[in-house]
């Protein structure tokens, strides 16, 4: 009995120690200066610019709505939210209205859009897809709670599909309009600081049951072979995203000697790294919008035909096709 006192006392201890560290004001604005930095280093919006904030209801989006209006004084942005009513389930009214109610405390306006889809499969791609259109019709950035777990999960979701260098760099801090202030953050101290500001949040009970939510029970059997993969994983796509970045400079580069009215030529091109080539040959497929499947361009590398008028179907409707050592897109 004495023994089970002692350790329900130092159960209580660690449980009270581990609060207080969840709540100390310093830590949240420690939190707070972390997320500031990332804005400003990394320019993820000029002071007057337009901001608009993709809010579920859920922690993750919420506690970036708090650090954004709690620092918006430095920097500047111009806040508006953004709530989608997916419809799914009932309790999807009401968390929308929950969204608006704190926008309406913080005095940042917040549009409500319903997605109205129809039934049928893929719902979930095809709400994702809707979102982000609406979305892409607004002006201004455009700011998603992605943050460094999600890093984590993509990076060893993209490893288990075969992805290469460029699908391991992950989310990008910064891509077109998209931001993401908190992807430095991990869920650990996202949690943290939503207890210590005793914020509201609206847990989405489909999360369980994702992809990522598998991907999330993969960290307690992989800490056994190393403390903390979760963190690992995220360093890797640091990592990697600053080789692709340079490795597509280089590329840049080099296209100014390989492609010349919109036309390939292949001598030139083997005089390159054949790292160099496959990104050589990306971009120039991008540049004629056309999306190439990374297993097309790797059997380009190796397509040597000896005839002119030799044919590669990259689609339906486009090929390339080789004369006198030249490739043109038809």
């Amino acid at each position: 009995c004495g023994r089970s006192i002692a350790a329900f006392s130092l159960s209580w201890r660690l449980a009270e120690a581990c609060t207080m560290i969840s709540t100390n004001p310093k830590n949240s604005k420690k939190f707070e200066q972390r997320v500031l930095s990332v804005i400003q280093r990394k320019t993820l919006w000029s002071p007057g610019d337009a901001v608009i904030l993709a809010v579920s209801g859920g922690v993750d989006s919420m506690v970036m709505l708090d650090v954004l209006v709690k620092t918006r004084r430095s920097h500047k942005g111009d806040l508006n939210v953004v709530t989608f009513d997916h419809g799914f389930r009932p309790e999807s009214a009401d968390e929308v209205e929950f969204v608006r109610s704190v926008c309406l405390q913080h005095q940042v306006p917040c549009c409500i859009h319903q997605l109205q889809l129809d039934s049928g499969p893929n719902k979930q791609e095809r709400a994702r897809n809707a979102r982000r259109e609406f979305l892409l019709q607004q002006q201004g950035w455009i700011a998603t709670a992605h943050h460094a777990s999600d890093q984590a999960e993509t990076v060893l979701f993209r490893m288990l599909r075969g992805s290469g260098l460029d699908g391991l760099q992950g989310i990008q801090v910064k891509s077109d309009r998209w931001v993401k202030p908190l992807l430095m953050e991990f869920k650990e101290d996202i949690l943290q600081y939503a207890h210590a500001r005793e914020l509201e949040w609206r847990e989405d009970p489909s999360n369980v049951h994702s992809t990522r939510g598998a991907i999330r029970e993969l960290w307690q059997t992989l800490s056994q072979v190393h403390p903390n993969p979760e963190k690992s994983m995220a360093s890797v796509a640091t990592l990697l995203s600053r080789d692709a970045a340079y490795l597509d400079s280089q590329a840049k580069e080099s296209m100014q000697d390989v492609v010349q009215d919109n036309q390939l030529t292949l001598s030139q091109l083997r005089t390159y790294h054949p790292s160099i080539q496959s990104r050589i040959i990306r971009m120039w497929f991008w540049n004629n919008d056309v999306n190439v499947k990374g297993s097309q361009v790797e059997l380009l590398l190796a397509w040597m035909p000896s005839r002119n008028g030799a044919i590669f179907q990259v689609t339906k409707n486009v090929q390339v096709v080789q004369r006198n050592g030249v490739w043109s897109i038809c």
